[in-house]
């Protein structure tokens, strides 16, 4: 039953202001700066399109929402979470674009939002995990924007296509005209610790530690978020999507491929760059064994490139470190020797055994995938880590030389 309101969640880990413990803190505190001033003020949250291939988003529902309820002389809430604290908002608008960038947030920028809420007042309503599930637990999905049901929300429920229209079973009234502002209150949650919830409870996201997330280069972090998104939108509704988990898997596989050329490629071009060939093939570039003999004019010197190697090359040279005949691997990575060790005994087994270079390939040209969709997404926990500890969080660990008790101190 009416009225209607709007739910999201965000990872926490993507903050890039270290002011704050997370973008909804830093919303909140330059919100309230902004109502001492002048109480007419206001901020747009944003909700970010994470991909161009992401399914589109009707701003025109979300809008009628803000209507009829407004007809119903109700708020219009929006509840942001990131599974430990929940927020909720006061919308007034909810709009396509917004007019400038000064009402919102720096993080932002150069990012496309897909959809933006205009917030006139702000608070934090839980910063405890339990609690938190508990007021989850009220909202639920019965309206005609959907066409499924979902009686309670939880931490784990899929198929979400954030943000969401949902229903709150308690119907509060946060922000009552007849109140003064909640932002311009004391708050106690604010400064109490909260209990959260441990990042390997949850099965479609934060999956990797936070301070092995600030490590992963932008580009990788951006990519795993896409992919964790296609694959929420694969299991919309609970209507598997095959299209769009293969290319959610896809993308898990290319995020290990840039990463190792972020890292083991990128030192071995530090180190040899300047004595070592490679094929001129901006798609598909080789490692050449030799030069001598060679038509110079097909080749360029590693330190010259900035290509991207596939993991069947890198894979290539993990399994036969005197693949140059002018020097070892194991030499040139004597100063990388956790990564390097890591590398061959660990990675290297781990890309043959999981067949994930013949997956990485099939994938990428769109062949025909006999893979169970449980085998697929075996593909995502073994790179992220779930139900251990992952390749990316180890490929980082191996790299920073991050041994337990540095963890600790970092």
């Amino acid at each position: 039953m009416k009225p209607y309101h709007f739910y999201l969640a965000f990872n926490p880990l993507f903050n890039e202001e270290q002011t704050w413990k997370t973008q909804a803190h830093e919303f909140y505190h330059a919100l309230k700066e902004k109502k001492i001033k002048n109480e007419d003020a206001y901020m747009y949250w944003g909700k970010i399109q994470i991909s161009e291939y992401s399914e589109s988003l009707h701003v025109e529902n979300f809008q009628n929402v803000v209507a009829e309820n407004d007809e119903l002389q109700m708020e219009s809430h929006l509840f942001i979470t990131d599974y430990q604290h929940m927020w909720v908002g006061k919308v007034v608008e909810v709009l396509k674009e917004i007019p400038d960038s000064e009402n919102t947030l720096g993080f932002y920028k150069n990012k496309k939002v897909e959809v933006w809420f205009k917030i006139v007042d702000f608070d934090l309503i839980s910063n405890n995990a339990k609690e938190t599930s508990a007021l989850l637990s009220h909202m639920h999905v019965d309206n005609e924007y959907y066409n499924y049901k979902i009686k309670e929300m939880t931490p784990f429920t899929s198929g979400i296509r954030f943000p969401m229209i949902i229903q709150d079973a308690r119907k509060e009234r946060f922000f009552h005209s007849s109140h003064k502002l909640r932002i311009l209150n004391q708050n106690s949650l604010l400064t109490a610790q909260g209990e959260s919830m441990k990042l390997n409870e949850l099965t479609h996201s934060f999956v990797i530690p936070e301070d092995n997330f600030k490590r992963i280069p932008e580009n990788v972090r951006s990519q795993i978020v896409y992919a964790e998104i296609l694959l929420l939108e694969a299991q919309t509704g609970g209507q598997k999507d095959r299209a769009k988990l293969e290319q959610a898997i896809l993308t898990y596989l290319k995020c290990l491929e840039i990463l190792l050329n972020e890292t083991f490629v990128a030192y071995l071009k530090r180190e040899e760059g300047h004595r070592i060939w490679i094929s001129k093939d901006p798609v598909a570039p080789k490692f050449i064994r030799s030069a001598l003999d060679k038509d110079k004019s097909a080749l360029i010197r590693f330190k010259e490139s900035n290509v991207v190697f596939n993991l069947s090359q890198i894979k290539m040279l993990l399994d036969t470190p005197s693949f140059f005949p002018h020097t070892s691997l194991d030499y040139v990575f004597r100063g990388k020797k956790s990564f390097w060790e890591y590398c061959r005994l660990e990675l290297r087994p781990t890309l043959k055994n999981e067949s994930l270079i013949e997956l990485r390939n099939l994938l990428a040209v769109h062949g025909e995938v006999k893979a169970h969709d449980r085998e697929l997404l075996l593909v995502r926990n073994i790179l992220l880590g779930v139900g251990g500890r992952g390749v990316f969080n180890n490929i980082i660990e191996a790299w920073f030389e991050l041994t337990p008790q540095k963890l600790k101190i970092a």
